[in-house]
């Protein structure tokens, strides 16, 4: 996820000093999209040992978030994670995608591992970035993906339930899963990793976080134990209630896994903007 910069302490200042542009992004670097769009595979830039835990997290059984899929380049490398909301529709983060052309862009579903090449590819015909993207920074980091052809459901690829009406209550169990690196400068775990935590209301996020102005309606956040937190790769992956609807896409948080609460992009509030986007309308 990307960083922030503000926080005051020196853990904070040399954990945003060290961190690397991929996957996150300091003010003024790349989009993490932007940043791994010509990356190659290489068998020492993934972790392959499927018991392997992603900033705290652990290892998700196959099938258990069938809903789940990666955006990779063309040359098969992850860049962040997606939801499937319907056949033909994926959502994502506006960072993962913002400034990258449609046929460079593959979406692949139905495996807990991103280094398979028999998992289901399909290409990306369409990129419909928020219009208010980063207007201010970290705010309306969502994005919606169409695809050249439907997507195959069957028992571990599904279409998530989104929710449309902000029912989250303070202290709610929320469950994040992704891709991402165990650590700051890690490399991606090649299977797939969760990790739960508790809702914290934007006011209470907005202290704990320096009372930074990066939080707001559009955000959902997350505290989870020290040691554990979304991390580079998990950008836009989904977070869900316990009912197993989709509520927040990763957006940012200090890298990784140091107490701090991370920060989605809050699904029920762009409802009608993915609604409309997806039947062809247009609306901020």
């Amino acid at each position: 996820m990307r960083t922030w910069w503000k926080f005051p302490g020196l853990l904070l200042l040399l954990t945003l000093q060290s961190a690397p542009s991929q996957g996150m992004r300091l003010r003024g670097e790349p989009l993490p999209g932007l940043t791994n769009v010509n990356r190659h595979r290489n068998g020492q830039e993934v972790t392959t040992n499927p018991q392997g835990r992603i900033a705290g997290g652990s290892t998700a059984s196959e099938g258990s978030w069938p809903w789940i899929a990666s955006i990779q380049n063309v040359y098969s490398y992850h860049l962040c994670g997606a939801t499937i909301i319907t056949e033909r529709w994926v959502l994502t983060a506006a960072s993962c995608v913002s400034g990258l052309r449609a046929r460079n862009l593959l979406v692949v579903t139905g495996t807990n591992d991103w280094w398979s090449l028999s998992a289901s590819y399909y290409l990306v015909d369409q990129i419909h970035v928020h219009c208010n993207f980063d207007k201010p920074l970290y705010h309306n980091d969502i994005a919606l993906l169409h695809l050249s052809e439907d997507i195959v459901y069957d028992d571990v690829t599904q279409n998530i339930t989104l929710a449309d009406i902000d029912e989250l209550q303070e202290g709610e169990t929320l469950t994040f899963a992704g891709w991402g690196s165990p650590e700051a400068m890690g490399t991606y775990e090649r299977y797939l990793q969760e990790s739960s935590g508790v809702y914290v209301p934007v006011e209470e996020c907005s202290k704990l976080l320096d009372d930074t102005e990066d939080v707001d309606l559009g955000h959902v956040c997350v505290q989870m134990q020290a040691g554990k937190g979304a991390c580079h790769g998990d950008t836009g992956g989904p977070l869900i209630d316990s009912q197993q609807r989709l509520v927040g896409l990763g957006n940012w948080g200090v890298p990784c896994g140091h107490g701090h609460p991370d920060v989605y992009a809050r699904t029920a509030f762009y409802h009608d903007w993915i609604r409309t986007t997806m039947n062809g309308c247009t609306i901020a």
